[in-house]
Parts: C-alpha cells; sequence; structure tokens
C-alpha cells in the first residue's frame, strides 16, 4: 500500500510535469481516469474553480445528458508526503466545499466569474438546467488515508444529495484486489412487483436461458436505484426521450400502456449469477449477480423517465429474456454478440468496448515487444511506450517485478510519459481523424464512437505500422497540447487542441510525415509553427458562436462547430 501510494503520487508529479499543468489537476485527472474504470462516473471534466473567501471550490464535474444526475469532484491532495492521514473534520470541511459551489451554481455564482473561463462555462450550464436535476453525488478525492466517516445524505428542494469518498488505499483495493467494477447485485425479494420467469428448454454449458415479463414500474425503480450502471456494460452513453423512436415509447407509455407489450421489443438482459425460487422451470428471481441490460437501453431509459414524471406504469409491462453465463471466461464475447445481433434500436450499438476486445489486446501485444529507436538511430533502442488497455496495468506491471532494480529497470525502459491509455489514444486518433466534436463529448463518448468507427468498417488488426502511426499521433497531440498551454488563452484548452489537431489534418496533412515522427518522437519545427498559427484561428472560432451568448462548451460538442470551421478554408 505505501509503495503503491509513492508511486501514485510520482506518476501525477510527472503527469503535471508532462501536460504543463497543475500539480492539483493532474491528480484530478488521474484519479478519475481510474473512477470511469470502475464505473463510477463518466465523462468527467478537470475544471478547477476556487473562491477562498466562500469556502468554495471545484475541481472536476460529470453529468447526464439531461442533467438528472450531477457529480461534482473536490481533491485535496499533498504533493510532498505519500503518507498523509485525514480525519473526519477535514473530510466535512472539503466536501462542504464542493456542496457550497453546487448551492452557489443554482443560486447566481456565475456572475462572479469570468466569462472566458471553462468553470463558467459549466456553472452557466449548470444554472440553467438546475430544474432537472434530480441526484448530485459529491466526491471527495484524497491520496491521504481517510477515514470512513461521510455526512449525512440530505435533501434540498427535492434534490437528494449524497456524499462520497475515494481515498488512496480505496484506489489501491480497486487496481489490485477488485480489478474491474464492483459486481452489481439486485435484490427482487423486498420489492412491490414480482419477477418470474420460465427456463428455457436448450441445455448446454455456456449459459442459461429464461423468458418473461417485467412490470414497467419494477424495471423503472431499479434503473432509479442503480442508474447507468444497469444499462449496457462498458457503453457510456446516456439516452433521452429525443429520438423518433424514444417519442414513440412515451407515447405508448402515456396514452396506451395497455399496447405497450404488443408495440415494444422488450429487452434482453445477462447475469454472471442467479438466485430463484420455486421450481427449477418456472422460477421466481431472488436475486441478480452481475446484472445488466444489454438491449433495450431506450426502453428502460424511457420508462425511467415516465415514472420520474410521475407518468402511471401499473398496466405498463416488458417482455424480458435472461442469459445467465456460465462459461465466465466466454463473458465479453457473449455480451458483445447479444448487443452486436441483437440491437437494432439504438443508432450507436451496445457493442462491448472491455479491455479483451482483440483490437485492444493486438495493441498491447505491440507495444510490449516493439521498441523506440534511438536519438538519430545511432545506437540501441532503450525504451518503449507501454500500452494500456485495462486502466492500472502499468501500475501492477511495476509491482509485479519483485526487486527494486528490476522495478527500476522496468520504470527505465517504459517511461511514464510513454505510457498511452486506450481512451487517449481514441482522443488522439479522432482527432486526426477530424471528429473534434465528438472527442469535445467526452473521453468515454469518444471512445463509444471510435469503437463503432472500427466494427463499422470492418477495420484490421492492428500491424506494426498501425501502432507506429498511433504513437506519431500521440507525440503530435501531446506537443500540441504543450503548445497550447503556453499561449495561456484562460479556458476550453481541451477543445482548443483537438479542433487544432483536426485542422492541422483537414489543411495540412500532407505536412505531417508519421514514420519521421516515429523515427524521432518528435513534430519537426515547421508543424510546430504551424500549430502555433491555428490554434489563434481555432480559438476565435470556439469562442465566437454563430448565436450570441451560446455555451463555449456545448458549442464544441455540436457538430456544426467542426463544419462552420472547415469551411471557412473551403
Amino acid at each position: 500500500m505505501e509503495e503503491f501510494s509513492k508511486q501514485f503520487l510520482e506518476d501525477v508529479l510527472s503527469r503535471a510535469e508532462e501536460l504543463s499543468e497543475p500539480q492539483e489537476d493532474a491528480f484530478t485527472g488521474l484519479f478519475t481516469e481510474y473512477l470511469v474504470e470502475a464505473e463510477e462516473c463518466f465523462n468527467v471534466t478537470i475544471c478547477n474553480y476556487q473562491k477562498k473567501s466562500k469556502g468554495i471550490k471545484l475541481n472536476a464535474y460529470s453529468y447526464t445528458n439531461d442533467f438528472d444526475e450531477l457529480l461534482l469532484f473536490v481533491s485535496d491532495f499533498d504533493a510532498t508526503t505519500y503518507k498523509r492521514k485525514i480525519g473526519s473534520k477535514r473530510i466535512t470541511e472539503d466536501l462542504n466545499r464542493v456542496y457550497k459551489y453546487y448551492l452557489g451554481a443554482i443560486n447566481g455564482l456565475k456572475v462572479e466569474m469570468e466569462e472566458s473561463r471553462d468553470y463558467f462555462s459549466f456553472t452557466d450550464l449548470l444554472d440553467h438546467n438546475k430544474d432537472e436535476i434530480r441526484k448530485v453525488k459529491l466526491y471527495l478525492l484524497t491520496n491521504a488515508l481517510a477515514e470512513n466517516d461521510l455526512p449525512p445524505d440530505r435533501e434540498v428542494n427535492n434534490v437528494s444529495i449524497s456524499f462520497h469518498i475515494w481515498d488512496i488505499e480505496r484506489l489501491y483495493q480497486f487496481i489490485y484486489q477488485k480489478k474491474g467494477p464492483e459486481q452489481l447485485r439486485v435484490s427482487f425479494t423486498n420489492k412491490k412487483n414480482n419477477l418470474h420467469l420460465i427456463k428455457t428448454p436448450d441445455q448446454n454449458e455456456v449459459y442459461d436461458s429464461y423468458v418473461g415479463v417485467i412490470s414497467g414500474e419494477l424495471l423503472a425503480e431499479l434503473y432509479n436505484e442503480f442508474g447507468q450502471k444497469l444499462i449496457e456494460r462498458n457503453v457510456r452513453s446516456y439516452l433521452q426521450a429525443k429520438g423518433k423512436i424514444n417519442k414513440s415509447i412515451r407515447m405508448t407509455i402515456k396514452d396506451e400502456p395497455t399496447m405497450f407489450m404488443a408495440y415494444n421489443n422488450g429487452i434482453s438482459t445477462i447475469a454472471e449469477k442467479a438466485v430463484f425460487g420455486n421450481n427449477e422451470n418456472n422460477v421466481s428471481v431472488e436475486e441478480l449477480v452481475g446484472w445488466q441490460v444489454v438491449n433495450g437501453g431506450q426502453t428502460t431509459a424511457s420508462l425511467y423517465h415516465a415514472y420520474k414524471d410521475k407518468i402511471d406504469l401499473s398496466q405498463v409491462f416488458v417482455q424480458m429474456k435472461l442469459t445467465v453465463i456460465k462459461d465466465s471466461e466466454r463473458i465479453n464475447e457473449i455480451i458483445s454478440n447479444i448487443s452486436r445481433f441483437a440491437n437494432s434500436q439504438n443508432k450507436i450499438s451496445a457493442s462491448d468496448f472491455t479491455a479483451n476486445d482483440p483490437f485492444q489486446v493486438e495493441l498491447e501485444k505491440l507495444s510490449r515487444k516493439i521498441w523506440v529507436p534511438h536519438e538519430n538511430l545511432r545506437g540501441k533502442s532503450t525504451t518503449k511506450w507501454f500500452y494500456e488497455r485495462a486502466r492500472g496495468q502499468y501500475l501492477v506491471e511495476v509491482n509485479r517485478q519483485g526487486t527494486p532494480s528490476r522495478k527500476k529497470l522496468f520504470e527505465k525502459q517504459h517511461p511514464k510519459n510513454q505510457i498511452l491509455t486506450k481512451t487517449l489514444l481514441a482522443k488522439y486518433l479522432m482527432s486526426w481523424f477530424q471528429y473534434p466534436h465528438i472527442v469535445s463529448r467526452g473521453a468515454e463518448t469518444n471512445f463509444v464512437y471510435f469503437t463503432e468507427m472500427i466494427k463499422k468498417n470492418n477495420t484490421p488488426l492492428p500491424d506494426e505500422n498501425y501502432y507506429k502511426h498511433a504513437v506519431a499521433s500521440a507525440i503530435l497531440f501531446k506537443k500540441c497540447d504543450q503548445i497550447i498551454s503556453d499561449k495561456n488563452y484562460g479556458g476550453y484548452k481541451a477543445n482548443i487542441v483537438t479542433y487544432t489537431i483536426s485542422l492541422l489534418s483537414f489543411l495540412d496533412s500532407d505536412m505531417v510525415n508519421f514514420n519521421n515522427i516515429w523515427q524521432t518522437q518528435q513534430i519537426s519545427s515547421r508543424i510546430e509553427d504551424r500549430i502555433n498559427q491555428l490554434c489563434d484561428l481555432v480559438w476565435d472560432h470556439i469562442t465566437t458562436p454563430p448565436v450570441k451568448g451560446t455555451n463555449v462548451t456545448q458549442w464544441c460538442k455540436r457538430e456544426e462547430c467542426w463544419t462552420s470551421l472547415f469551411q471557412k478554408f473551403s
């Protein structure tokens, strides 16, 4: 634990230096990347705002597209020690700071902020959507050892407020003991509506299959209790009642509830373990472990929204299929196939985007065997890039080395500034492929689009050339990030970087030779000069949307923002 704490602190400091960002931002960014892997949150945005005179602080945020659920993060980071402890008084003080930010944000705090700052953009967005908020989760992140003593949950204006803490020990437990998201355990024994299923007659060693009907009320209540963790494991898209199909679902729920069963395709679910009552074939479900809705996300979310709006669901029923997977080694493959073959409702299919995807596995293999060219090609190679197909792999590998000398050698061969994660790679490549509006929607959403694009285009498994070009895109993106950090625009750095890379790709792709970047592990001065020119154009473009007063962050997420930029040069 002590070794991990020390290693984590070194990683934070290394990241801060490499990205030219404040140490607390580097800490928050690294920590929340692990939380995304733990499925604790989705699409986190770093947003450092402090007003010490009022005891207000915000380090990051995450929200669902309709603002139903809001997550706010506050960090307590110490760059000088990895052996610190904090007690309940400090924990309460920290959480009160982010709680005060939330209260301020929904009560006009934005008038005290500079409009050019990214935290103004989010606070303004929060103020405009405050009536949609149902749940607020406030998180304290710390590299100290913290007591398990949290303020009690509360309710403010019909909004439930809950407090959470992730300290360095909890992070350690996640990486080294769980090595994945906590299993979802869903109990049906104390629910108003029961769930009864019939076992299908097929017999095999891979799975057991059950079919039946679940009440719309029960399904909505379960989504209310477990949220996005219930829907489409590994897909971070939140479904709203805006699309044509969702509106149809909602209309049926409201106007013809008894017809819902006839009109709707139902839901497909999987579980890793099931506890049943009654006899073997006509079963009453008592508990499902690792239960996931892998097809029918729109149905589930639409029922939840109706439930939230107090629409009567007593006459709504949904047909349901449950697949209990007995072969644990094939669980990811089976989930992926169920999603791909069964899903016909969602524009983005619910494919399985886990670390076990063959594309990810092949990239990992390539990274373990390909050495970085020596400077000027005058000596033997001494380092490699380390591809993390699962968050935390690098730390685990370091500590697997056993002796201090072997750890030192491993870290020398795989320096921290040459770690490449799957979500970062997706960001680098999608920026070069000219999808900055998708990248601006967050790491997880962007990763979904990237993976779908690979599947849709039947992209072959990566080879050595693909891998080298991927690393080169990382070098290009990182240098662009550094150049833009030095220019001190004041906000929206992440948006400026991805849009600048996309504009460089659109206007000057011939200038960028990925083979040369791989060989030299750097970009040319000519490319640097061009980036310096383009980023000023990007800044002017994104901060002057066509409709005055448009939220800049939201503007950057729209395809129109990108098309209107490159059309200026067409």
